[in-house]
């Protein structure tokens, strides 16, 4: 088994769950001196999370820690865009009294542009993560802040609607 940090669109269960079957939650962590900025240029031109090294003391990312299967790390590889705009790498975190040495994925230089905007189903998906796993008020506040854009695709938005849709239902029937 590994450990993956999530802090983007795969913080919820459901989310990460479509992705790779073995995932499972460990609880939240926090990561300090980054913060967490959407300027990563996804494969549909849209703006992506990154975890932005800001060498501040008090700026923090919120995630959560997910066990996986090692085989599968190649499927999350492969949706993240490893080695295509992300690049993964080790960071250690606290969850209670242990810690985790998970691997995240960061924006590499080339694919960073600022100015980019989310789409309004990825923030979506990030904000359902964070509420479900109970992120603090100003935290949610802060992506809630974050101007988003419609999809100009509709088939993509039709997927991601259901996604969403799942997603509520999830919380509806577990809490959250």
């Amino acid at each position: 088994m590994i450990y993956y940090f999530a802090y983007g669109s795969n913080l919820h269960p459901v989310r990460l769950a479509q992705r790779v079957p073995s995932a499972e939650l460990i609880g939240v962590a926090e990561y300090s001196h980054h913060k967490l900025v959407f300027h990563k240029k996804g494969y549909d031109a849209s703006g992506k999370c990154n975890m932005l090294h800001s060498g501040s003391g008090p700026d923090l990312i919120y995630g959560a820690i997910y066990q996986m299967r090692r085989e599968h790390k190649d499927v999350l590889d492969r949706h993240e865009g490893n080695g295509h705009g992300y690049a993964d790498d080790l960071i250690t975190v606290r969850h209670g009294s242990r810690q985790y040495t998970c691997f995240t994925y960061f924006a590499r230089e080339s694919h960073i542009v600022d100015g980019l905007k989310p789409y309004h189903w990825y923030k979506r998906l990030v904000l359902l993560g964070a509420r479900y796993l109970g992120f603090p008020p100003f935290y949610i506040s802060s992506i809630e802040a974050v101007e988003s854009v419609e999809d100009p695709a509709p088939e993509r938005r039709q997927e991601k609607a259901c996604l969403i849709e799942k997603i509520n239902n999830y919380r509806a029937r577990h809490g959250g």
